[in-house]
């Protein structure tokens, strides 16, 4: 039986630019939540109470926040991979921790939110050695993530990041793992791209006699750029669960749902917010101004009558999300 989660947390974030330039990629706030907290909310509420979390060597702000602000009657464990080599590699190292069947994700993967309830069924119940999370892709989606090729109900191979897509369907950083996997670990090559990649992993497995099933996702987001992180916002802002309003706005502020405006926001008069608008704590929004389609993060002041839509706003700049 599942009962372990592991979250691979040590990726540097570096293809969002400037947005990581002062957090980290796990830290990146969703409606006032790391995306890593988003992420293991999610494993959580489909009733997993134990974790192991392999995390880079610059994030300590994120086990702070687990030690101190998630829930308490959780099981944390912290894995440390300072140079992040590989989704095997980093498996390999949080193994000392893995006492039972586990799901397998990274921090830049989500699905819709009944997807963990019925990977977890399905591992559970019907006997697999390993269950892959599926969305239907296009050839060009499935050259960024993982070809998958069924014959007659089961995954009868896997190839990572293909030139050539054979499959419909592109497996992503979701699985549902027997403990008895872990052996096959040791045997990952380093790739082309010098990382040691789990797939390698999986075909291993197949090689060997073993059973790979798979569930598809209604839909699966990856944050990999700022137009990625602004659609992980608004898909939030869509389930409607945290669309508050946390700070006092001055009577003639308009507001267009969904908003979340965060505590410790401070709003000028005669601003209009929204729709799809997230500010974040420690922002200030100037009287008259105009947003939507936007993300403020923490320690931005948006100018009296700046108009913004569309944009990343940070401290220093705009970033225009076409």
């Amino acid at each position: 039986m599942l009962k372990q989660a592991v979250i691979l947390a040590a990726g540097r974030g570096s293809r969002l630019g400037v947005i990581t330039r002062n957090r980290t990629k796990a830290m990146l706030p969703i409606l006032g939540k790391p995306i890593m907290i988003r992420v293991m909310d999610r494993i959580r509420e489909a009733g997993i109470r134990r974790f192991v979390v392999v995390m880079g060597s610059q994030e300590g702000e994120l086990a702070a926040y687990l030690n101190s602000s998630w829930y308490p009657n959780i099981e944390v464990k912290y894995v440390l991979q300072p140079n992040p080599i590989g989704t095997a590699d980093a498996l390999m190292m949080a193994q000392k921790y893995i006492d039972s069947d586990f799901l397998l994700t990274s921090i830049d993967n989500l699905a819709s939110p009944e997807h963990i309830p019925a990977l977890i069924r399905h591992f559970n119940q019907n006997g697999a050695d390993f269950v892959l999370s599926l969305v239907n892709a296009t050839s060009d989606e499935i050259k960024a993530s993982a070809d998958v090729i069924i014959n007659g109900g089961q995954v009868v191979d896997i190839m990572e990041k293909p030139t050539s897509p054979r499959g419909d369907k592109a497996a992503f950083m979701l699985y549902a793992c027997s403990q008895d996997f872990l052996k096959y670990l040791p045997n990952v090559p380093t790739s082309q791209r010098g990382e040691r990649e789990l797939v390698s992993a999986v075909r291993e497995l197949l090689a060997k006699g073993g059973r790979v099933d798979y569930v598809v996702a209604k839909y699966r987001l990856h944050l990999t750029n700022d137009r990625d992180f602004l659609e992980f916002n608004n898909r939030y802002l869509d389930e409607g669960r945290d669309s508050h309003i946390l700070s006092e706005t001055p009577p003639h502020v308009v507001i267009h749902p969904p908003v979340r405006i965060d505590a410790g926001v401070q709003v000028g008069d005669g601003a209009e917010i929204g729709p799809y608008v997230y500010l974040e704590a420690g922002s200030t929004i100037g009287e008259g101004a105009c947003l939507s389609n936007t993300i403020v993060l923490r320690n931005t002041v948006v100018a009296k009558g700046e108009v913004c839509r569309d944009v990343i706003a940070m401290r220093d700049r705009r970033i225009a999300v076409g």
